[in-house]
C-alpha cells in the first residue's frame, strides 16, 4: 500500500535588520541563554533522565517552557555526540499552528518586508516582545505571507549575524517554487527507484503497467576503501538529481520509493559487502528524494518493498533485465494498483 511522506520541512534564509541597541542586546541575551540550554539539554538526555524531569530544569532554567522545549528538540540533532560544545549563540522556537503559527517567535507581513516579534523570558515569568524588521528575496515574499495568514506551523531559528531561517511545510514551498518542469504529454507516469551503495536504478510504467523507459545511474568508485564519505554522497545525490529530472520531462508524476520502515540492513559472510552497506545510507538518500521530488511539484510515495527482490529475479530472467532495474520496476507496479489515480 502506497502512502504520502512525512511531513517535511524547508528553510527560507533572510536577515533581521534591528536599529533598537536596546532590543539587540535583548535578543543576544536570549539566544546566550538558549544555547546553554540546548547544552543542558543533551547533557540531562545523555544521563538518561526522563523528558519530564528535563523539562522542568529547561523551563526553570530559560524561563519559557517552549523555548525548553525547542532547546530538547535542538538537542536531540546531537544525540549520539558524547559532548556538546557550542560557541556560537543562536534562538530556535519550534511551530505551533494552535499559536499563530509560532508561540515565540512570529512573522507579521508588511509591504515588501515583515516584521518579527520575537518573546523575551524573564526570571519573574512576565515575558515581553521585541520588534525588528526581516527582509527576505522577492520570491519568498508570497510564500511567507500566506505562512504568516494561515494556522500553519512553522519553526524559526536566528543565528549569528543575525540570519533568520523559516522552516516552510514542504507541500506549502512547493506550492509557491515548485519547478513546474515534465513533457508535453496528457497521460501521466510512475517511476520506481530501487537504491543501492554503487547505482540507482529507475524503471518508468505507464497507467496500464507497461514498462516504458530505465535507467542506470553506476558509480561504483564510491565504495573503494578509503572513498571520502561527504564525496560519496554528493556523487549519490547528483544521480538521484539526474533521473527525478530526466523522468519529469517524460511526464512522471508518482515517484516510488521503498517505505523507510521496511527497509533491514542484514549483514552478510562477505566483509566487504558489509563495509560497504555500513557507510550507505539509504535513509539520508530518501530524504533528500522527497524534497527533490517536491521542489519540481511532483508527488513521492513509498511502498512496502517485501518480496521485490525474489520476485525481481524470477522476472530478471525472463525479461533478461537487471535484476535492481527489475525491483524499481516492482516498486512502480505496486503503488500504480494502490493510487487510483488513473
Amino acid at each position: 500500500m502506497a502512502r504520502k511522506a512525512r511531513k517535511e520541512y524547508l528553510a527560507v534564509n533572510g536577515k533581521l535588520l534591528i536599529m533598537d541597541n536596546i532590543a539587540r542586546s535583548k535578543l543576544l541575551y536570549t539566544m546566550r541563554l538558549f544555547r546553554d540550554a540546548v547544552k543542558m539539554a543533551h547533557y540531562l538526555t545523555r544521563k538518561g533522565l526522563a523528558w519530564k524531569d528535563i523539562e522542568k530544569r529547561l523551563t526553570s532554567f530559560i524561563s519559557n517552557a517552549h523555548y525548553g522545549h525547542s532547546a530538547y528538540q535542538r538537542a536531540k540533532l546531537w544525540e549520539n555526540q558524547p559532548y556538546l560544545k557550542l560557541r556560537k549563540k543562536f534562538l530556535f522556537s519550534v511551530g505551533k499552528s494552535a499559536e499563530k503559527g509560532n508561540r515565540n517567535i512570529r512573522l507579521i507581513p508588511s509591504d515588501n518586508y515583515f516584521i518579527v516579534k520575537i518573546k523575551i523570558p524573564h526570571a519573574n515569568g512576565r515575558h515581553e516582545w521585541i520588534e525588528c524588521k526581516a527582509k527576505f528575496g522577492k520570491r519568498y515574499i508570497p510564500l511567507l505571507k500566506e505562512l504568516s495568514r494561515r494556522n500553519v506551523s512553522y519553526g524559526v531559528e536566528i543565528g549569528e549575524y543575525y540570519k533568520i531561517h523559516v522552516y516552510v511545510p514542504l507541500e506549502l514551498y512547493a506550492k509557491y517554487l515548485g519547478k513546474k518542469v515534465g513533457g508535453k504529454g496528457k497521460s501521466l507516469h510512475v517511476a520506481g527507484f530501487d537504491l543501492n551503495t554503487d547505482r540507482i536504478n529507475m524503471a518508468i510504467i505507464n497507467s496500464n503497467g507497461e514498462l516504458l523507459d530505465f535507467k542506470v545511474k553506476h558509480f561504483p568508485e564510491v565504495t573503494q576503501h578509503g572513498f571520502p564519505k561527504e564525496k560519496a554522497k554528493d556523487i549519490r545525490l547528483k544521480a538521484l538529481s539526474e533521473l527525478i529530472d530526466y523522468a519529469c520531462y517524460h511526464d512522471v508524476e508518482y515517484f516510488v520509493f521503498e517505505k523507510l520502515g521496511k527497509i533491514k540492513r542484514k549483514k552478510t559472510s562477505n566483509k566487504n559487502i558489509n563495509r560497504k552497506l555500513s557507510k550507505f545510507s539509504k535513509k539520508q538518500l530518501l530524504t533528500h528524494a522527497k524534497v527533490m521530488v517536491a521542489k519540481r511539484g511532483k508527488k513521492f510515495c513509498e511502498v512496502n518493498p517485501a518480496f521485490s527482490s525474489q520476485d525481481a529475479e524470477l522476472i530478471a530472467r525472463k525479461l533478461r533485465l537487471d535484476t535492481h532495474t527489475v525491483s524499481a520496476y516492482i516498486l512502480a507496479y505496486r503503488a500504480l494498483k494502490s493510487i487510483n489515480v488513473y
